[in-house]
């Protein structure tokens, strides 16, 4: 009998929580009741005057005059104009280096190698500046200075062919050896 009823139980009682479940429910937004105090006593309330004009005799208005001489505007806004672009122009020479891109020869543990893939560099590619790296234990060879990565692709079938590892890797360049760097000319 025990079992009958804790059976029933177990049948019943998720379904009375699943009716109670669908019961309408109140949503704050769909409440029936409306405000119905009016405000309209507290608002401010301003009224509108026209504004007058006056218009008398006694003033005109005043003959656009133009500069005494014709060239006096213009010399004046060259010079405002020359100031601004000396200015942007040593705010550009202060800029020394810009992302761009360098073809990572050598990485591993020995130096005599990491030494190796710099001469590598200085003899088959003399335009490439090397940079070698220490962070212990491991040495970093990196070669050039690009701006874009299709001329650091150029120079990577070269480099790839002594080292087969080297990939290109994104880094801050000078954009002065960057310059330097003749694009697509590999001899």
């Amino acid at each position: 009998m025990f079992l009958k009823n804790k059976f029933l139980f177990s049948i019943l009682i998720p379904a009375l929580f699943s009716l109670a479940g669908c019961s309408k429910k109140n949503i704050a937004g769909s409440s029936s009741f409306v405000y119905g105090d009016d405000l309209a006593k507290v608002r401010p309330r301003f009224e509108y005057t026209e504004p007058k004009e006056q218009i008398s005799e006694e003033k005109k208005p005043e003959p656009v005059t133009s500069p005494t001489t014709s060239s006096e505007k213009p010399l004046h806004v060259n010079k405002k104009l020359d100031s601004a672009l000396d200015s942007l122009s040593k705010q550009n020479k202060a800029i020394k280096y810009i992302n761009g891109y360098r073809i990572q020869i050598y990485v591993g543990n020995v130096r005599q190698e990491a030494d190796a893939a710099k001469s590598y560099v200085y003899q088959v590619l003399p335009d490439l500046t090397p940079y070698v790296s220490y962070s212990q234990p491991t040495y970093r060879v990196k070669a050039g200075d690009f701006i874009y990565r299709s001329d650091a692709e150029q120079y990577l079938e070269t480099i790839k062919a002594q080292y087969s590892s080297a990939v290109i890797l994104s880094d801050r360049v000078e954009i002065k050896k960057s310059l330097m760097v003749n694009s697509g000319v590999i001899e």
